[in-house]
């Protein structure tokens, strides 16, 4: 049976790559170093706090392991 709510996927961040995480997911997701947020930029997050941090995402998966 469809779920009533739609999916984070529906609702691609506008004027970004075809590879765009959701607009909803970016708003839950979290540098895991500064707590920032995160924006999307190609086929990386970046964090707003601190733009040395960036994460790739593979695949569609964002990958938000700290540095070591």
């Amino acid at each position: 049976m469809p779920s009533a709510q739609p999916s984070a996927a529906s609702h691609p961040v506008p004027g970004s790559a075809a590879g765009a995480l959701s607009e909803t997911l970016l708003k839950i997701l979290r540098c895991p170093v500064s707590g920032s947020t995160l924006r999307q930029e190609g086929d990386q997050l970046i964090s707003t706090r601190d733009p040395s941090l960036r994460y790739p995402i593979e695949r569609g998966v964002p990958r938000l392991l700290a540095p070591r």
